[in-house]
């Protein structure tokens, strides 16, 4: 049964009508437009107290590293945030990764990268290769777990695709965490999804995917929608989404693709929640995290 907390916390989100901003055009606008003028949200207090962290510019973009002060973990989290590839990094993605530090030890990469649709996903893949490129030369790839929300689980996967590709060094393990991999909103299931949806509708997804690419591209290409490209030969991926979110569409595909690929896919679909629940203080949140925390640290 739902926790009343999460049952609360959805019908406020629900109130709030967000799922209506990626409707029209001019409301994405203009929400961007708040967005940029606020910026991205910066590690808080607490992170600043127990890591040192360091920023570095990487082709003109934000790159945070943080380092637990005192800790014997080798582990190496390559975090990407989500906000459809359009949204800067928020407040709630550093106390996700706040819960993370304290409870593994690890140290982190985030990469703040180009965003939509001033930036396309040439661009942004360019930075984010570089950033990992980096945490490799420094932890090692065996001791990196590449880890994302939302549009950031989508990069996840598809900069792990093309890592394989290019015969460079695979991290040890994939965390996608409700993924948005691909940008048509290809699945007829998704128009019953979004009705349970309190964020995400099919229109929005098709409009992210439209400020992503560049005039011409095709929205289903790799790697800008990378459930259509081969997973065969990636590490170990843990995958969750909610059973009432619109991209529970997107994890079910990529758990049957990676089925009849023989790829290892941990599939936790997890009923009547939202799109990432994972990262919000609620019971279910709470749980989602701690199969995280045994996942990478196993």
């Amino acid at each position: 049964m739902m926790s009343l907390r999460a049952r609360f916390l959805f019908w406020a989100l629900r109130k709030m009508r967000l799922k209506q901003i990626g409707e029209n055009p001019d409301r994405i606008e203009k929400f961007l437009a708040r967005n940029r003028k606020a910026g991205p949200a910066l590690p808080g207090r607490w992170l600043r107290q127990k890591c040192d962290v360091s920023e570095h510019q990487i082709q003109g973009h934000l790159l945070f590293e943080l380092a637990p002060k005192s800790t014997d973990s080798k582990l190496h989290i390559f975090y990407l945030h989500g906000g459809a590839y359009a949204i800067d990094i928020a407040s709630v993605h550093w106390w996700f990764l706040k819960k993370l530090v304290q409870k593994t030890g690890a140290s982190l990469s985030v990469p703040i990268y180009p965003l939509a649709p001033e930036n396309k996903w040439d661009v942004s893949y360019a930075m984010v290769m570089e950033a990992y490129d980096r945490a490799v030369a420094k932890y090692g790839a065996e001791n990196i777990v590449i880890m994302g929300d939302s549009a950031g689980g989508g990069y996840s996967l598809g900069l792990s695709q093309m890592l394989r590709d290019q015969g460079k060094p695979l991290p040890a393990k994939l965390v996608l965490l409700s993924p948005y991999i691909d940008l048509t909103a290809a699945d007829p299931m998704q128009l019953e999804l979004e009705k349970t949806d309190v964020l995400i509708t099919v229109n929005g997804i098709r409009n992210g995917g439209l400020m992503w690419v560049r005039e011409g591209d095709d929205p289903a290409s790799f790697p800008v929608s990378p459930l259509f490209y081969p997973l065969r030969g990636l590490p170990p991926i843990q995958l969750f989404a909610g059973t009432a979110e619109t991209l529970y569409s997107d994890a079910v595909r990529l758990k049957k693709r990676g089925d009849a690929e023989s790829q290892q896919i941990d599939f936790l679909p997890y009923p009547g929640m939202q799109h990432v629940w994972m990262l919000l203080p609620i019971p279910e949140g709470k749980t989602a995290r701690e199969e995280i925390f045994d996942f990478i640290a196993a």
